[in-house]
């Protein structure tokens, strides 16, 4: 089971990644110079997203030599990352530039700040998309990162769970297939936020792939779990 599971987190690990580089290769051949704010958060999308990427390799790495609880800190960087997409779509969205936004972007083109990945606050980044509208947030849900990474943390003689880690993985391999699609609906490359989907709907009818609620159930009482408003949206009713 262990290996069969590895190996789905790393083939989704991998269509993403394909598509990924669609979108970079689509974004050359227009030629568009990002001189526009909208045209530079979906270049820093972009960017994220291939960054995203490598923290789930280096996730894979670790786990196959056993090394589960030092992916702590890199699927805490996922978080932030995931975050960070969200919030730099949504001016592309709803077609607002907010100050936040212009100083996010101001900070990352920065020659001064060439290692600073947010000049803003993860707290101001976080109320920014609890406030939005333009989000489904029944699937753009934002998780408790401490809730979701305590349980990686090693108790006593206890080791860390690398079942739990091996569904964690599984679960931000899920969520990068989501950032790709937004990415792609913000850069209006139709066919890959398409292939997105459908790729996504074939592991959901295969049913190798259990959604978002394998990590609730790791945290949330059996009564709240059975509770039918818990439940997530179809991604495609969102789009």
């Amino acid at each position: 089971m262990y290996q069969s599971d590895m190996k789905l987190n790393h083939q989704i690990t991998q269509y993403v990644e394909m598509q990924v580089q669609r979108l970079k290769s689509s974004a050359v051949e227009s030629g568009v110079e990002m001189v526009l704010p909208h045209h530079q958060g979906r270049e820093v999308m972009r960017d994220i997203l291939q960054q995203y990427l490598s923290g789930l390799k280096a996730i894979s790495c670790l786990l196959e030599h056993g090394y589960v609880a030092q992916t702590r800190g890199i699927f805490q960087t996922l978080g932030d990352d995931y975050e960070d997409i969200i919030f730099l779509s949504l001016p592309s969205l709803d077609g607002e530039l907010t100050s936040l936004h212009k100083a996010y972007l101001k900070g990352v083109s920065s020659e001064h700040c060439e290692a600073c990945y947010s000049p803003i606050t993860r707290c101001e980044i976080r109320s920014t998309i609890k406030q939005a509208k333009t989000i489904n947030h029944n699937v753009f849900q934002i998780y408790p990162k401490k809730q979701a990474l305590q349980v990686l943390r090693p108790q006593g003689d206890k080791p860390c769970s690398s079942t739990l880690a091996i569904t964690l993985h599984r679960h931000y391999a899920h969520k990068a297939l989501l950032l790709t699609m937004l990415t792609a609906k913000v850069s209006g490359e139709d066919e890959v936020m398409r292939a997105c989907l459908n790729y996504r709907a074939h592991l959901e009818i295969s049913d190798e792939l259990v959604w978002q609620r394998d990590i609730e159930e790791h945290q949330v009482a059996p009564a709240t779990m059975n509770n039918p408003q818990d439940e997530p949206e179809k991604y495609a009713t969102a789009l």
